[in-house]
């Protein structure tokens, strides 16, 4: 199984907050090709200033989602392919339409699965401390970008927590939920 991610920035802003029926209809276009290339959309998460995406996708090879962007002429900065999802909470438990925090990082040089291991054993006292819950996290293949997503009242409690970490960020950002409705998501994301 594969996973590919987009992001997409907004100028200017979507309507805020998004919903369910506003997302699918923004990418309805979109999703007529997808499916003529097995990219299955998993979920996406939209600022709450709708001024910008990440969307999750279980694809066969990632340049089919860029295919799909392409012929679509639906906009994105950048697609890449991640590692597979590592999910500390299962993703049908949130509600459609929650609001979750999202910190982003790039890694120069890039950040091994050794080093994923012990920031996460490191950040366990830290999360336990601010009240922070670790939803779901990606990883680009070559380890040089991330986003990972929590539970937590602000995006400064997200902040707080990467500096007693001492993670960099890029950027943090308050987003909405979206996932398919009535669609279990793969096993390897739900586990």
């Amino acid at each position: 199984m594969k996973f590919a991610v987009s992001e997409i920035t907004f100028s200017p802003p979507l309507p805020a907050p998004m919903t369910y029926n506003q997302w699918a209809q923004i990418n309805q276009n979109l999703a007529g090709c997808q499916a003529t290339r097995n990219v299955q959309w998993l979920y996406s998460l939209v600022s709450v200033q709708g001024d910008r995406s990440i969307c999750v996708y279980q694809v066969p090879y990632t340049d089919a989602l860029r295919e799909a962007y392409r012929e679509a002429r639906a906009p994105f900065q950048r697609i890449w392919a991640a590692t597979d999802p590592w999910v500390a909470t299962d993703l049908n438990s949130f509600a459609q339409d929650a609001t979750l925090i999202v910190a982003e990082t790039n890694y120069d040089p890039p950040i091994t699965r050794t080093m994923v291991a012990e920031i996460k054993h490191q950040a366990k006292g830290c999360l336990n401390e601010l009240n922070i819950q670790s939803a779901f996290s990606l990883l680009t293949l070559d380890g040089s970008h991330s986003a990972c997503t929590f539970v937590a009242s602000s995006a400064e409690q997200v902040r707080s927590l990467y500096r007693k970490v001492g993670l960099p960020f890029e950027r943090v950002w308050k987003a909405t939920l979206i996932q398919p409705i009535a669609t279990d998501l793969p096993s390897a994301i739900s586990s």
